[in-house]
């Protein structure tokens, strides 16, 4: 069975350079050749093929020697690049793994995926959406808020000060954030409790099912003062990547009573339903005042970079699952196996 693996590879190193902030969503060198490693482990056949502005035609030219693509592409600009490529695979005709071109497109948009949740009856952070020459108003919302851009991953654009304490001081972060990434920004009151990121793996009602990973907890405790206690652009990108033992950023299995473990995962399994999701997803939640799990975000294409040796939440809770890295890829592919009657 041949496999084409589809990726955006980083050239830069993580830093508040506005290079490296625009590769901040592209796979590292090493996490390309550990994936295609993987992929061959698992008795595939493996082509690499780099989603530049030459894709369509690689692809084309690949056609009909293709019996799956294994997509990662972020894709390289505007409010629905991680549709980019899913798209064309399907103007191709060609199967591939993780979610289709609609909810890549829809999944990026954070206040868009927020209202579906809503809409479903699943609990969110209140939030105002304020688009990108919409005149700045917000009202209804309980301080401190975090601005965030709608339409980034990665923590792209949302640095350590964009919690907001103080009323007076949000106005101009919304402008210098809007003017920063181009895009709309999304003000959302901060939960003051626990935070998680929860691994999905599966198709509704398709073998398994879908199903969750060990959840993993971040450990705050460790941050130094300088640092608000969120997954800020300066948190994940300057400070995690220089602990010695970057195990020490989370916790996993996460500390859990069984009832709000079980309400984590249903939690979890219905917000990656409601969106359509394939294959494999992470989503972030929250716990409120009163210890009350809220819906965060949700990467329909979360990194999964190798080794112990840095922090990377999904590799993580697949060895807590006792996974090793070519299981865990392996597992991807065979989930969209199963769904596509491979």
């Amino acid at each position: 069975m041949r496999i084409v693996f589809l990726f955006n590879v980083r050239h830069t190193k993580s830093s508040l350079d506005a290079r490296a902030q625009e590769e901040a969503e592209f796979d590292e060198p090493k996490t390309i050749t550990a994936i295609h490693d993987a992929i061959v482990a698992n008795g595939y056949e493996c082509v690499d093929v780099e989603a530049d502005e030459d894709a369509y035609e690689k692809l084309k030219k690949l056609k009909g020697r293709i019996d799956l693509v294994f997509n990662i592409a972020e894709g390289l600009g505007g409010e629905v690049r991680e549709a980019q490529i899913p798209a064309m695979l399907e103007m191709l005709g060609i199967s591939y793994t993780h979610s289709g071109a609609l909810t890549q497109a829809v999944t990026l948009d954070k206040s868009l995926t927020k209202k579906i949740w809503q809409h479903h009856g699943l609990p969110t952070p209140k939030f105002v959406e304020i688009g990108y020459k919409e005149k700045p108003h917000v009202e209804g919302l309980t301080f401190p808020v975090l601005v965030k851009p709608n339409s980034e991953g990665s923590s792209k654009g949302l640095f350590n000060d964009n919690l907001i304490y103080e009323p007076q001081k949000l106005l101009k972060k919304i402008r210098d954030t809007r003017n920063l990434c181009g895009n709309g920004v999304l003000v959302e009151e901060f939960l003051p409790g626990r935070e998680f990121t929860v691994a999905v793996m599966g198709n509704p009602g398709v073998g398994r099912g879908a199903y969750v990973l060990p959840i993993v907890e971040q450990n705050y405790d460790i941050f130094p003062k300088h640092l608000q206690k969120f997954a800020s652009y300066e948190a994940k990108w300057l400070f995690e990547d220089t602990l010695p033992d970057p195990s020490k950023a989370y916790i996993c299995p996460a500390k859990l009573t069984p009832g709000l473990q079980r309400i984590i995962e249903q939690l979890c399994k219905k917000a990656y339903q409601v969106l359509n999701c394939r294959d494999i997803a992470r989503i972030d939640l929250r716990l409120d005042a009163g210890g009350k799990p809220h819906l965060l975000e949700i990467n329909t294409l979360p990194a999964i970079t190798p080794g112990t040796d840095v922090v990377s939440y999904y590799p993580a809770a697949a060895r807590a699952a006792g996974w090793d890295y070519n299981r865990m890829v392996g597992q991807i592919i065979t989930h969209a196996r199963e769904r596509l009657g491979l």
